[in-house]
């Protein structure tokens, strides 16, 4: 009896397995792009079955190229999201707003280049992107990244938390060498700010020693945080880990682009409210911290913007609704709109100057200040 219960385990077991079995599927977007990511995994590698999704090479060349295709993806951190492709075995997509073609374009705005599409009734990877997979492996992947996991010895593959050995020596190495080029371009930054500094003071009442100053750091870091995107594949980790750390990269970017043009932004005002300080009208000095309120204020809603996209949402849809909200907000407040445009209107037109006894709307006095209002 007992033998007949395992044997009916056994079976058991063996139609469970079988069911979830995992076949090629080429009749969608989804189930091409599957197909090639499952068959790459490390508990499912099988890349004859991956080489099914590349389409008019031979099997070896395929599979080479299967390879390579994940190998990128891994190297950018894109992680698809199965779940969001498309399972109709008909799907159309638009092409520049007109034309339609049966393609999916897994990363649209990261990197269009890969797509799969469809032919014969199937859905393969392009053929524009198979032209391109070696144009696109050596954008990722930086000279020398191939001998480089050759020549470590087999005790630097030893793990350590999922990590290599020679991977965390490898980022060790990266930010002793990020941090000495970040010393290294903070004085060639400072001196060429020097420079400009001098040929500016001409026009400046003061030094902008102070200003420029606070430029020349974050310039440098944001140098060194493009050198770091750059050769961060090179150490070849897993995508869930270069995803994260590029993230972490691209906010830095983005939060050091707003400083460096707020402070840039600063410096130009400071040359141009001395410069107005030599005019004879008085209202132009009123001009200055106007403008750079409005500037700083364009800086932070596009940096805001541009961190928006890097936590995965489309541009398309943030500035669309980053317009409908500013309609909102404009048909709100119409009576601020129009003492703003009245703002620039005495700007452009001066129909007075600031000390001058101005009488209208029943109001009548000297005129102090002009601001937004």
């Amino acid at each position: 009896m007992k033998k007949f219960f395992a044997l009916l385990l056994f079976l058991n077991f063996s139609l469970f397995a079988q069911n979830k079995e995992i076949n090629v599927d080429l009749s969608s977007p989804r189930g091409t792009v599957y197909t090639h990511l499952y068959f790459l995994q490390e508990d499912s590698f099988d890349s004859k079955k991956a080489a099914q999704t590349i389409y008019g090479l031979q099997e070896e060349d395929a599979e080479k190229s299967a390879i390579k295709l994940k190998q990128i993806l891994d190297g950018r951190g894109l992680l698809v999201d199965i779940r969001l492709l498309p399972t109709n075995s008909n799907y159309l997509d638009t092409i520049n707003g007109f034309e339609t073609k049966s393609r999916y374009v897994l990363f649209p705005n990261q990197m269009p280049e890969i797509y799969v599409e469809k032919i014969n009734n199937n859905w393969y990877y392009s053929i524009e992107t198979i032209e391109n997979i070696d144009k696109l492996y050596r954008q990722v992947y930086p000279l020398g990244t191939e001998l480089l996991k050759t020549s470590i010895p087999n005790i630097g593959h030893k793990k350590v938390f999922s990590i290599e050995i020679w991977q965390f020596l490898g980022v060790f190495v990266l930010l002793v060498l990020s941090v000495l080029l970040f010393y290294l371009l903070n004085r060639i930054v400072f001196s060429f700010l020097k420079i400009l500094e001098k040929n500016l003071i001409r026009f400046s009442h003061s030094s902008l020693n102070e200003s420029l100053n606070k430029l020349s750091r974050p310039i440098a870091l944001l140098i060194v945080f493009y050198v770091l995107e750059f050769y961060l594949p090179i150490l070849q980790f897993s995508i869930g880990i270069n995803s994260f750390a590029l993230k972490a990269i691209h906010i830095a970017e983005t939060v050091f682009w707003i400083y460096v043009f707020l402070q840039f932004i600063g410096v130009v005002m400071d040359v141009y409210s001395s410069y107005v300080l030599k005019t004879d009208s008085k209202l132009d000095d009123q001009l200055a911290p106007i403008l750079k309120r409005i500037l700083k204020g364009i800086v932070i809603i596009v940096g805001i913007l541009n961190l928006l996209t890097i936590f995965g949402l489309d541009p398309t849809t943030v500035v669309a609704g980053a317009s409908i909200g500013g309609l909102a907000v404009a048909l709100a407040s119409q009576d601020t709109v129009k003492n703003l445009i009245g703002t620039f209107m005495i700007f452009l037109d001066k129909p007075f100057q600031i000390g001058d006894w101005i009488e209208g709307g029943g109001v009548e006095g000297t005129v102090e200040e002009v601001g937004f209002r």
